[in-house]
Parts: structure tokens; sequence; C-alpha cells
């Protein structure tokens, strides 16, 4: 039985730390919700410290990359003009050491 009252507070202490160091890694990002709430009221009464010590944070919004399509439709574009001419292009990097470089035709 002794085992049984150890485990219960050996869980019961690790989901404790789980809960106060979830509540303050969403109050430092600024994550509100649901999830926080419950993090709260789970890791009682350390995450009232928390609450007062750790600053309120701004989640940090992720701009979308630039887009390439002009640059693309510009390359294709002066592609199909070189391939027009009926000149070759050497491709870069291609061909072993004596052999000849292959050509795009």
């Amino acid at each position: 039985m002794e085992i049984q009252g150890f485990l219960q507070w050996a869980v019961g202490a690790i989901v404790w730390t789980f809960a106060n160091v979830v509540f303050i890694d969403m109050r430092r990002k600024g994550i509100r919700g649901f999830g926080r709430f419950a993090a709260f009221w789970v890791g009682n009464p350390t995450t009232w410290i928390s609450l007062f010590v750790v600053k309120e944070g701004r989640v940090a919004l992720v701009e979308p990359p630039p887009d390439d399509d002009a640059r693309l439709l510009r390359e294709i574009r002066v592609d199909r003009e070189l391939r027009g001419l009926g000149a070759p292009r050497v491709i870069e990097g291609g061909g072993r050491a004596g052999e000849e470089t292959p050509r795009a035709d």
C-alpha cells in the first residue's frame, strides 16, 4: 500500500510540474485558450505566482514567403527563347571527367 501512495505522489508531482511549465510557456508566448486555463488550475498554487511574475508575450505571426511566380515565368520565357534560337545551352555541373558536357537542346 505504501508504494501506491508513493506512485500517486510521484505522478501528481510530475503532472503539477508539467502544468506549471506549460502555463509559463503559454503565458510567455501570449497563447490564450482552454489549454492555458486548464494548465493554470492543474498547476495551482504556483501558477498564481507565475501569473504575476511572467510577462505576457505576443504570438509572432509568420509572414508568407514572397511570391516567385513572376520570376519563374520570366525564366521560362527566357529558356523558351533560347531554345527557339537553336543555340544549345550547356548544363552546369554535368558530365564526368573526360566526357563531353551534356547539353539542353
